[in-house]
């Protein structure tokens, strides 16, 4: 062999070795490569994937059940929990002129005792209705949700509830000629009273005649609301009669502490799913 022919012969040698590196070097940069790429794609599917929610200033309107007769915060108490558990109650600021309850907010306007308009004192049981206030709160903390939840005292007193339509429809207005643009107005049926309890439901109420005047008033409730959505009023229903049984009752009209706590669930799915983006 010449020495053309050996210098040629090395050449290539060396060609070929380099190209040997190169293929390798650039299979280890790929492989290298790829793990980041797949781990970003990933974050970013979980990010995409992942709820994002906007802040609100919540008003729970409502009797004794909002305020937390016989336990100090009531459900209010447990949806507060459980929105600081979750992460959320950054997102959900809860005002109003009352406080009441051991939680990360407790300010509220609930009021026990208190009817939709005013019961007067010829009737047993007269009240104070929230009817006189509501629109002055309203006006004043400017919520962006107001939870209303009335009708419990209506109809223990048994006041003209043939009549009721009437009185939630003018309070529905006088909630919405205060309620800043944009607010929504979720109105509340109300849970199921047990008459066989006697502690608060008058003797004479029989078991039948309660569950019927329950019945009638949250129908009326659903009408209110339905006719009020239909003239363009920012407002959902709540069907809090489905969250609770008789079972769940402290004394025939308050829930209990368990009772509280599957209502405070209830609001919380209520809550979480409109502040949801």
């Amino acid at each position: 062999m010449n020495k053309l022919s050996i210098l040629t012969a090395a050449i290539l040698s060396v060609a070929m070795l380099a190209g040997c590196g190169d293929s390798g070097s650039s299979s280890d940069s790929s492989k290298a490569d790829s793990t980041p790429a797949s781990s970003t794609q990933e974050e970013s599917s979980e990010q995409d994937t992942a709820p994002t929610y906007k802040s609100i200033k919540l008003m729970t309107f409502g009797d004794s059940i909002t305020d937390g007769f016989w336990l100090s915060g009531g459900y209010r108490k447990f949806l507060c929990d459980k929105l600081e558990e979750n992460g959320l109650s950054q997102y959900v600021d809860f005002v109003g002129s009352k406080t009441g309850g051991e939680c990360y907010d407790n300010e509220h306007e609930g009021y026990t005792g208190w009817s939709i308009d005013r019961i007067p004192n010829s009737i047993t049981g007269a009240r104070m209705g929230i009817s006189s206030v509501i629109g002055k709160r309203i006006e004043k903390y400017q919520p962006d949700v107001v939870t209303l939840m009335i009708g419990t005292n209506d109809v223990l007193s048994d006041y003209e509830l043939d009549k009721v339509y009437d009185r939630l429809s003018a309070l529905v207005d006088k909630a919405f000629e205060k309620m800043p643009e944009g607010a929504v107005l979720i109105m509340a049926t109300i849970p199921d009273m047990d008459a066989t309890d006697n502690t608060y439901i008058d003797k004479s109420m029989s078991v039948e005649y309660m569950d019927n005047c329950i019945a009638n008033y949250n129908d009326a409730v659903k009408a209110v609301a339905e006719d009020k959505k239909a003239d363009g009023k920012n407002i959902l229903l709540a069907d809090v009669h489905s969250a609770l049984t008789k079972d769940d009752l402290y004394d025939g009209v308050h829930p209990s502490e368990e009772g509280y706590k599957k209502l405070a669930d209830f609001w919380y799915d209520v809550i979480t799913d409109y502040i949801k983006e």
